[in-house]
């Protein structure tokens, strides 16, 4: 996935944890000759699959946040266990967490780090930052006014925080509207003036179209979700909804900002099920078509003025029905938009990397990275559900034993 084309019969030669050189198999006869080989007939060998947004002590049980977190600390590591080798078992080797409890997720990378358990690569932010009873307040990470937030993202980055991620809209946390701002610009430039003077990428939820501008202005480096949401006028009651601007996109792509655009979340899972059940739960059923219909139009718009390179696909698994393991629904509605196979692949590789500050390490196939792999039955250039075809998955050079994702 560097963008070349792809290799037939090729071979990716591994020393200890990393790549060592890549190409077609009469390339390496002599030089191998004698090193162990596994072969995988008729497979697709592929960089292991990011995923930029995801919430690991969440369960995706249908379950409103409030509910979700009633769950102790303990039990949220628990979930985290099961959630990591979902992923991990469906091809995704590198996991972005946007915002736990405490230092839970923090918790559970050290479990990996000594080997407790198996799981993909974990970059953390710990805490999300959110004003008082914001979204996911009972993260603990409440932070109002600009010194509270330095302090904050200072904290969060003794404590190991790999990133620092910003509730720059309202969303599904009970007394939050995703179609409103909740920090100003000024605000958001203090976090992310905070976090670059530490060495820190910075990433921020918004749904609100006016979030994303106060994200630009300050100099986020991705936006999350990017759901161009505005409000109904001064009827409370009503919803608001999607209404893309070009010249929003146009400030994004000069300003050289990711959007990570969690394609599946807000119920794909259920609208896939209903529509195994034609003729119950109309109403539901048509909402949720309307919904990702409006999330196809937007991705579609993005495509057409220009944002591919920047464009990564991203789950947001955890809340909702959003389960892990998952990242091909994704997938498939980035191609029902206007992505080909391979663009919708590098959306989840090579550009996930990039935007997740790691593609020195992992996100494409070539020497001198991280021996990050995943093999796959079938050509997913060519059907992209061959991605959830598994064959091998290897983090750093070893095979690691997963099991099958169910559906």
């Amino acid at each position: 996935m560097t963008g070349d084309g792809p290799i037939e019969n090729g071979v990716v030669a591994l020393e200890d944890t990393r790549i060592v050189g890549v190409g077609p198999l009469a390339e390496f006869q002599d030089e191998f000759a004698n090193a162990p080989v596994e072969h995988f007939t008729d497979g697709t060998l592929l960089p292991g699959l990011i995923d930029a947004h995801a919430h690991l002590t969440l369960p995706a049980n249908r379950q409103s946040y409030e509910r979700m977190a009633q769950d102790s600390d303990e039990l949220m590591a628990l979930v985290s266990i099961r959630n990591l080798q979902r992923h991990l078992a469906s091809g995704v080797t590198t996991i972005r967490d946007n915002g736990c409890r405490n230092r839970v997720t923090f918790a559970v990378r050290e479990a990996l780090r000594r080997g407790y358990f198996s799981g993909p690569r974990l970059l953390l932010a710990g805490r999300p930052l959110t004003h008082r009873l914001g979204h996911f307040w009972w993260c603990n990470g409440e932070a109002d006014g600009e010194a509270e937030i330095r302090a904050a993202v200072r904290q969060l980055v003794a404590e190991g925080a790999d990133h620092i991620k910003i509730m720059a809209s309202g969303g599904g946390t009970a007394g939050t509207s995703p179609y409103h701002s909740s920090y100003t610009s000024d605000e958001l430039r203090v976090a992310v003036e905070t976090a670059h003077g530490l060495d820190r990428l910075t990433t921020a939820h918004c749904r609100a179209r006016q979030s994303m501008h106060f994200a630009v202005d300050a100099g986020l480096d991705c936006i999350e979700h990017a759901e161009f949401l505005v409000p109904s006028g001064h009827d409370r009651a009503a919803k608001g909804g999607m209404e893309y601007d070009a010249r929003l996109t146009e400030r994004i792509l000069r300003a050289g900002t990711f959007v990570s655009f969690t394609f599946q979340a807000g119920g794909y899972a259920y609208l896939l099920e209903l529509r195994q059940a034609p003729g119950t739960r109309g109403s539901e059923r048509d909402e949720l078509e309307a919904y990702f219909d409006a999330k196809r139009a937007l991705f579609g718009h993005l495509l057409r003025d220009g944002m591919l390179p920047r464009l990564v696909i991203s789950t947001d698994a955890g809340p909702g029905d959003t389960e892990f393991g998952h990242l091909e629904h994704g997938l498939q509605l980035a191609l029902e938009s206007g992505m080909s196979c391979g663009q919708a692949l590098a959306a989840v590789t090579r550009i996930a990397a990039e935007a997740c500050g790691v593609a020195n390490m992992v996100g494409t196939l070539e020497p001198h990275k991280e021996a990050d792999l995943l093999v796959v039955g079938g050509n997913p250039l060519k059907n992209i559900d061959a991605i959830t075809k598994v064959q091998a998955v290897y983090i750093a050079g070893e095979r690691v034993a997963v099991q099958p994702v169910s559906n």
